[in-house]
């Protein structure tokens, strides 16, 4: 697919980083999980004006900034705020938040448009700070519509730094045939039981380091619902977010966003539904 100046992933990135509404952490903390990704925050920060500043800066990176250079720039105007070691923690965890996510997203609606990419890679940070349960996943290969992507699509987990790459038929014809020299618990291109399995949440693979075979649980604990990002969910309809939850849990939420204005004019409500101040 040919991308023009308009459709590659930085320049869509920082337009989705840009995009995000500015809110207080109260706010925020009582939002609905999928839509927490759409908004920007900061605890311990309170001014509106500051936490515009800071989104800013964290979108001029995928434009071309420099990473330490908008991290120096974070630093220096949280410090007043949350100290000097608090605010260098914080920036490094912004960066990592917002800039991966908006990555992510871009390249996933590419990878969607785009007719040649059938598979997607998952594509694990390996260092000693990666959780067990994403390293497990790394080099898994997946039509890029399986339902895997849905509860698995980078970040997946709160501060996770995996990505995905697009894969084409002939890339994933190659893994097939190296596949083919790889023991059951190494294939990469995963179809019939190994797939139904890893849908189920079980991946059996070698731990880490040995040739002892484990299995791994790769969905979050049952009740974690502080973090649910996918691309999809910069997108999503109140129709379609209240069909996901008990109605006493989405009626709890509609008051609440009804009646919390979040800008002079628009309330969490018509903000979640699309509608302008």
């Amino acid at each position: 697919m040919e991308m023009n100046s308009e459709s590659t992933p930085h320049t869509e990135a920082a337009g989705i980083i840009s995009a995000k509404l500015v809110v207080t952490k109260a706010v925020s903390d009582q939002l609905l999980p999928e839509l927490r990704c759409r908004v920007f925050t900061v605890t311990g920060i309170e001014t509106v004006s500051v936490l515009q500043s800071l989104r800013d800066q964290i979108a001029s990176l995928p434009r071309g900034a420099n990473w330490e250079d908008v991290k120096a720039g974070l630093v220096n105007e949280m410090s007043p705020y949350l100290g000097e070691e608090g605010a260098r923690q914080r920036a490094t965890l912004l960066l990592r938040t917002h800039a991966f996510q908006a990555f992510q997203t871009a390249n996933w609606r590419l990878a969607q448009e785009d007719e040649d990419t059938t598979h997607l890679q998952y594509l694990a940070t390996e260092d000693k700070h990666v959780r067990h349960t994403h390293l497990a996943l790394n080099g898994v290969i997946l039509p890029k519509d399986d339902p895997f992507w849905d509860e698995h699509y980078p970040p997946w987990e709160w501060n996770c730094r995996c990505q995905v790459r697009s894969m084409n038929p002939d890339m994933v014809a190659d893994e097939k045939e190296a596949d083919k020299k790889r023991k059951p618990e190494q294939n990469l291109v995963f179809e019939g039981a190994m797939l139904k399995k890893l849908q189920e949440g079980e991946l059996i693979r070698f731990k880490p380091g040995t040739e002892i075979s484990t299995v791994y649980h790769v969905f979050p604990p049952q009740g974690k619902t502080a973090f649910r990002f996918h691309p999809k969910n910069l997108r999503i309809s109140l129709d379609v977010l209240q069909a996901r939850y008990e109605p006493q849990v989405f009626a709890q939420f509609q008051a609440f966003a009804k009646a919390t204005e979040i800008q002079a004019g628009l309330t969490v409500w018509a903000w979640a539904a699309g509608t302008s101040a």
